[in-house]
C-alpha cells in the first residue's frame, strides 16, 4: 500500500512539475502568433518560456509591474536586448475589434491645468502615438518616449479575424531602438 502511494505521489509531482516547466503561451483565449500570422522575426523556435521572459523583463526593468512569471501573458522573444511580448487573440463577441481612434484618445495623457500656472505639457510632450495601415492590417502604436520601459502596439487584421497586442520592454534610454523594432516587426508581419 505504501509503495502504491509513493508511486502515485511521484507521478503526481512529475506531471505537475513538467507541465509548469515549459510554458511558452499563457493567458485567457490567447492563441499562438503562428495561428494568425507569420513573422520571420518571431519564429516559434526562438520563443522564451514564461519563466525566461520574466527573467529578461527584470533585466530591462528592475521593478516591473508584473511580479512573477505567472503574470506574463502571450508569447515572448528576446531580440537585441529587448523583450518582445505578443498576445494574439481571435476577434469575437467576447473579444471585439477595437476602435483604434477611440483607444488612441483614451490612452493619451492629459495636459494638466492648475489655476494661476501655465498648462503642464510634460507628459503630453513625452508621448508618442500613431495609427497607420501596414500590409493587411491597421496598427496603433503608443508609448511614453522616456518615462516608461515599455512600448505598446495594437494590431488588427483588416478581415476582422485577429488582433495582436504587442509590448516591447526596453531600457528607457533605448526607446528609439524599440520604435525601430516595432516598425521592423510590422513590416515583416503578415496575417494568414
Amino acid at each position: 500500500m505504501i509503495k502504491k502511494i509513493t508511486i502515485l505521489m511521484l507521478i503526481y509531482f512529475w506531471v505537475f512539475q513538467s507541465a509548469d516547466a515549459q510554458t511558452y503561451l499563457h493567458g485567457y483565449d490567447v492563441i499562438s502568433l503562428s495561428e494568425a500570422a507569420s513573422c520571420g522575426l518571431l519564429p516559434q523556435s526562438n520563443r522564451l518560456t514564461t519563466d525566461q521572459a520574466f527573467e529578461k523583463l527584470k533585466q530591462v526593468d528592475p521593478d516591473p509591474v508584473k511580479k512573477s512569471s505567472k503574470d506574463m501573458n502571450g508569447e515572448s522573444w528576446w531580440l537585441d536586448d529587448m523583450l518582445v511580448t505578443i498576445v494574439t487573440r481571435r476577434i469575437s463577441a467576447q473579444n471585439p475589434k477595437e476602435d483604434l481612434l477611440s483607444t488612441q484618445k483614451s490612452n493619451a495623457p492629459e495636459i494638466l491645468y492648475r489655476e494661476g500656472t501655465p498648462p503642464d505639457h510634460t507628459a503630453a510632450n513625452d508621448y508618442f502615438s500613431e495609427i497607420k495601415s501596414v500590409n493587411n492590417f491597421d496598427v496603433l502604436i503608443d508609448y511614453f518616449k522616456t518615462r516608461s520601459n515599455y512600448k505598446s502596439f495594437l494590431i488588427q487584421d483588416k478581415e476582422g479575424k485577429f488582433k495582436i497586442m504587442g509590448t516591447i520592454y526596453v531600457k528607457k534610454q533605448d526607446a528609439t531602438k524599440a520604435h525601430t523594432l516595432i516598425n521592423t516587426i510590422l513590416n515583416k508581419l503578415s496575417f494568414k
